[in-house]
């Protein structure tokens, strides 16, 4: 039986993401610190420092906006086309010295243009962003040359047992597990679905009303519903929607296990 990928959702064209103000905001205090420990030591190299960590940050949360909005429906290219924003802004700066950012959105498989979104049937669902940076920096103080990466991922593990009820009716377990960077995350939000008969040939995902869940409070949700399937025989397939906190969208489906 083949199994099709849900499609992701098209709200991500008006999903509105601030990381550019945000890397604005984050040099722009780093200037302000700059002038204040300009005026009361001298030769010092910590507003230096600070520069360097806030593109670095500025990097990082592009790369999240990037990300967040091609999975909620966006396209590969905005990671690129904010990436060069970024760059321009940065470049434009004259606080400390002449700065080049340069960046390489990630094209080796499984990633095209910086960008991989994996959101298979087997209980795992991932989307992910990662580019390659190279930094230089020329000062009165100092000169700094600096490569690094920034990869963000959004991980979902999602599995179930279910056992029958009377009729067509069956007790479902669904235990979902989030992940950022490896590291168990919060979800902003997770939204259950189950497929009416078991069968993705025709897909009719009925959304689960009011389950019950419970928050262990370490990126894992233990959610309890009741289901009703076309028949007592039909498999228990689920669906399992999320947004983590940084509002990037993940899905994974899993096939239940009857217990």
């Amino acid at each position: 039986m083949e199994r099709k990928r849900l499609n992701r959702k098209n709200s991500g064209q008006t999903l509105i993401i601030t990381s550019l103000v945000v890397a604005l905001l984050l040099l722009s205090v780093v200037y302000y610190i700059f002038e204040v420990e300009r005026k009361s030591v001298i030769q010092t190299t910590t507003p230096l420092n600070s520069y360097v960590l806030a593109i670095k940050l500025g990097s990082r949360n592009t790369v999240i906006s990037a990300l967040a909005n091609v999975s909620n429906g966006g396209e590969n290219e905005i990671l690129t086309a904010n990436l060069d924003r970024l760059s321009s802004i940065i470049g434009n700066q004259s606080h400390f010295g002449k700065c080049n950012l340069l960046f390489t959105p990630l094209n080796s498989s499984p990633y095209q243009s910086g960008i991989w979104i994996s959101w298979d049937s087997n209980g795992l669902g991932v989307s992910s962003a990662y580019a390659n940076f190279s930094l230089d920096f020329t000062g009165m103080q100092a000169d700094v040359q600096l490569e690094y990466d920034v990869n963000i991922t959004t991980t979902l593990n999602v599995e179930g047992v279910y056992s029958k009820l009377e009729d067509v009716k069956k007790q479902v377990n669904v235990t979902c597990r989030v992940f950022n960077e490896g590291e168990p995350a919060l979800a902003k939000n997770i939204t259950l679905f189950y497929e009416s008969d078991g069968d993705l040939s025709i897909q009719e995902w009925i959304p689960v009303d009011s389950p019950s869940i419970t928050d262990y409070g370490n990126g894992t949700y233990f959610i309890s519903f009741i289901a009703e399937t076309k028949t007592s025989n039909d498999p228990m397939l689920v669906s399992a929607r999320v947004h983590d906190l940084r509002d990037i969208f993940v899905q994974a489906n899993a096939t239940c296990t009857e217990t």
